[in-house]
């Protein structure tokens, strides 16, 4: 059992292993920042200790009172936070608040290493505990320092250690709908941390709020360990889904995606890459790859095949006849997913969408009425009236951030997502029971709104440092999804690779980590390298072993 000590002057819980061996000096404080002003704690905290269990109970300049509880279970601890009052809620900070006339005080810690299952850099995977990590459903890859968009949540939870024998799991435990914040901030110091929590002001409390659980399980021989138990205590909590048992067959066959066709072509030509999302070149990519003996099983038409991301009608002068083109892939016993970009506000109608204070449209509003009609018909168009067999969907840490935005309904950050992805899904399993849902989600709570998970681009281009090992970085994404969404699929993913021995090496890989992902036909788009008959070859023959190993032969 861990051995816990207070300091009740300071408000600190010192954390010590069975061994005697420090972990943590954790700050009994929390800080519920308001769009008015910080919540400071003020005079002396009334702090109890019974047993296992320590209360301190605080005046604040913001709300009527604060109560933060930290409880001991064996080798686990947890600490919750309470506000009573009124307040519309911009940041949370937990295990560290505002004490004047100290200013901020955080946590201490003994840790070396912590492992963010946020994969942020194309390098890192561990880190040293005094650097930072963000896990959240924002980013973008396009600008800098917000790289951070690949999974969109990842699981809230850090593995930390502070030998790289034992790891603890830091995690976050609450109800999906109370996940009403957009990032989860480890904010490291010196020698020390705390947690926080972005609001936005977008979560109203009247009466009272209790934050989301901070909990830390001790024991763990590995980060994936340590994730797992995490998704465990979910489980059981009933706060995640409960793993699936089976998944159909066609949802394991190897896929090709025409993505880095496009991309070498648009490279080639210096045009778009949307550009090349057309009916007839997908015929030849498809054509060159099936005279190699490369049948995918899925075939994945991805940006920009529709007119209006909102409204998903093709675009006829790029596909003729999409629905007949499904039509002749499905009479080859091969199926076709959509891609869709969630949150674009193109062709919706602007008072169902989160908006700017002048009515600039920036997303798709899921709980507004017209907002949730959009994406309904957009689904069952290309689920029913185009007969597609399923979704890659996109985009996802486009969710909507900001203070100053207007939206319907009561969700924020990841419950908004949630609620997105919820109202796509309902309607793609009423539509077609069997279609597939493929997301870049592996947070546990997320596990009842996605079918699949893809492990995201590989490359960013515009990182920078953009060159980091493929193979060992792709292995980390997929153990924190084995981790984390046990029993879901993954798609192996496979743009952008920086050459042909790389695509080579992950290509041998792919069928280690899920379902293995083609997103080249002729070349290798970042060095222009051939993909020659000897390539696609070994593509047929990884393939071929692939299926005989899943039982099944052919798409």
């Amino acid at each position: 059992m861990i051995e816990l000590g207070l300091d009740p002057g300071r408000l600190v819980a010192e954390v010590r292993g069975a061994d005697g061996r420090l972990w943590f000096r954790l700050r009994l404080l929390s800080s519920v920042d308001t769009l008015t002003g910080p919540d400071e704690t003020l005079g002396t905290p009334s702090v109890t200790r019974d047993g296992d269990r320590i209360e301190v109970r605080c005046a604040s300049s913001r709300w009527l009172e604060r109560v933060t509880v930290l409880e001991r279970a064996g080798d686990r601890l947890e600490l919750r936070t309470t506000v009573r009052g009124t307040g519309d809620v911009l940041t949370a900070h937990l295990l560290g608040g505002h004490r004047p006339p100290a200013g901020f005080l955080p946590s201490g810690s003994a840790l070396r290493t912590v492992y963010s299952p946020n994969p942020d850099h194309p390098r890192r995977i561990g880190r040293p505990a005094v650097e930072p990590a963000v896990i959240g459903v924002v980013g973008d890859g396009a600008e800098p320092g917000v790289g951070r968009w690949l999974f969109a949540p990842a699981p809230w939870c850090l593995a930390v250690t502070t030998d790289e024998r034992e790891w603890a799991a830091l995690g976050l435990a609450a109800p999906v709908e109370a996940q009403t914040f957009t990032s989860l901030h480890y904010a490291a110091g010196t020698d020390g941390f705390s947690l926080r929590l972005d609001y936005e002001g977008h979560t109203h409390v009247h009466g009272e709020l209790t934050l989301p659980a901070v909990v830390v399980q001790f024991g763990h021989d590995s980060p994936p360990a340590a994730l797992r138990a995490h998704r465990d205590l979910l489980v059981d909590r009933g706060l995640a889904p409960r793993p699936r048992t089976a998944v159909p067959d066609h949802w394991r066959q190897p896929m090709f995606c025409g993505w880095g066709a496009q991309h070498h072509l648009a490279l080639r030509s210096g045009r778009s890459t949307k550009d090349f999302a057309t009916q007839e070149h997908y015929d030849a990519f498809l054509g060159h790859l099936e005279r190699h003996g490369v049948v995918p099983g899925t075939v994945v038409i991805d940006d920009k095949w529709a007119r209006r991301y909102a409204t998903c009608r093709p675009d006829e002068t790029k596909w003729p006849d999409l629905a007949g083109w499904i039509r002749d892939r499905h009479a080859r016993e091969q199926r076709v997913l959509l891609w869709w970009k969630a949150w674009d506000p193109d062709g919706a109608p602007p008072q169902g969408c989160v908006r700017l204070p002048d009515g600039t449209p920036v997303a798709v509003d899921p709980e507004h009425p017209l907002g949730a009609a959009t994406v309904v018909d957009a689904v069952e168009h290309m689920l029913g009236d185009l007969d597609a067999d399923g979704l890659k969907v996109d985009f996802l840490a486009k969710t909507p951030s900001g203070t100053a935005l207007r939206h319907a309904g009561p969700s924020w950050g990841a419950a908004l997502l949630h609620r997105l992805l919820g109202l796509v899904h309902q309607t793609a399993k009423r539509v077609k029971p069997d279609s597939l849902l493929v997301t870049h989600t592996p947070n546990p709570a997320f596990a009842d709104v996605t079918d699949m998970i893809r492990l995201n681009d590989i490359r960013m281009l515009d990182a920078v440092d953009p060159d980091g090992p493929v193979v060992p970085h792709m292995r980390y994404r997929a153990e924190v999804v084995a981790a984390s969404c046990p029993g879901v699929p993954v798609d192996t993913d496979g743009w952008c690779l920086p050459d042909r021995a790389e695509w080579a090496a992950y290509l041998r890989e792919q069928p280690a980590l899920g379902v293995p992902a083609l997103y080249y036909a002729t070349h290798v788009d970042l060095s222009g390298e051939p993909l020659r008959d000897s390539d696609l070859a070994e593509v047929a023959r990884m393939w071929e072993s692939y299926r005989r190993a899943q039982g099944f032969v052919g798409p």
